[in-house]
């Protein structure tokens, strides 16, 4: 474990002593603190009231040491501690946060299932490459913590919401620092959306106006892969619409999936005409290589029938592997 993340659980414990009202986090056990990542285990950060009442908040999934991959959940969990406040769209969010991207919209309304597909997409990359990707979840509601905003907006001031955001972001940094040490990295940012038609939305911070500029590669710079583009890797045209994009991949293994060679504008009023399109948020601006970093970011909005029904969950999964696969072994080898 990192220096920091162990001055950042000391602090913790310090100021829970003075804490009382809703109580502060209880962290890692001792021993899982001083202990360096073991890949396959799971580490646990959970929230706990004045009272003692526990509840699991953050989970990390070590992966192992060669892995390029970090796979990240933070708007699949379902657990809504009665102690913990729940968020409201009245809240006004801080003016002097850093701008990391969408910091201001506010929704309550849980990505379902997407914290059981993000498991299955890791353990059907483990079966297939034999290498367990990192894995970051949050088991808290989000209307208790919204992980994928500012610390502002995503806690609204609550202790345990607070000491939970900064776990799951601290738990990605950790990874991160792994994957960094393998050179040029990837993390998937895994969503839902209810969009009609039904499709998957490979965001990369470009909105959905960019792509009917005729010049992506002139915006580079404003993505989440930025790093791969300037160490010549990809070009944007073949990150966004190539034969070997993520969503060209996609929409060859599992369903319609854009911006992608067959539909190359997420935007297009003939293809998608509710004119809705997700191209990612605050954990792909903050943990992808728009700012700094050799660590680029991709978020996947998930159509309901990839992630909704039980039974072909793990099937859809497979398929989503398989393209995940693909692209790490054609960017980042």
């Amino acid at each position: 474990m990192s220096l920091r993340t162990r001055i950042y659980i000391i602090a913790l414990l310090l100021s829970s002593l003075a804490c009382q009202g809703s109580g502060i986090a209880k962290t890692f056990s001792l021993q899982d603190s001083l202990a360096i990542y073991q890949p396959g285990k799971s580490y646990t950060f959970k929230v706990e009231s004045a009272i003692g009442e526990y509840a699991l908040a953050i989970e990390y999934i070590a992966g192992d040491a060669a892995s390029k991959l970090i796979l990240t959940s933070p708007h699949g969990g379902n657990l809504k501690p009665e102690f913990m406040h729940t968020r409201s769209k009245d809240f006004v969010s801080a003016a002097n946060e850093v701008d990391y991207g969408d910091t201001e919209s506010f929704s309550a309304v849980s990505d379902s299932k997407t914290l059981e597909l993000t498991l299955a997409l890791a353990e059907e990359i483990r079966k297939a490459t034999g290498l367990r990707p990192h894995v970051v979840l949050n088991h808290l509601h989000r209307s208790k913590l919204d992980a994928n905003r500012a610390l502002s907006l995503a806690a609204q001031g609550d202790k345990n919401a607070i000491a939970a955001w900064k776990a799951f972001h601290q738990y990605i940094d950790d990874a991160k620092s792994q994957v960094a040490k393998n050179g040029p990295g990837l993390v998937l940012d895994i969503h839902g959306n209810a969009h009609r038609p039904q499709r998957t939305e490979v965001g990369l911070l470009l909105s959905g106006k960019d792509f009917g500029t005729g010049d992506l590669e002139k915006l580079a710079d404003k993505s989440s892969v930025r790093a791969l583009v300037r160490s010549g890797r990809a070009t944007m045209k073949e990150l966004t619409t190539g034969d070997t994009a993520l969503g060209t991949l996609l929409n060859q293994n599992v369903f319609t999936a854009t911006p992608s060679k067959a539909y190359p504008n997420p935007i297009d009023a003939n293809a998608f005409p509710d004119g809705r399109y997700f191209n990612g948020g605050y954990n792909t601006a903050r943990h992808g290589s728009r700012f700094s970093g050799n660590i680029s970011a991709i978020q996947l909005e998930f159509n309901s029938d990839v992630r909704m029904n039980d039974k072909s969950r793990n099937d859809y999964a497979r398929a989503i592997a398989k393209s995940i696969i693909g692209f790490i072994n054609k960017y980042f080898n």
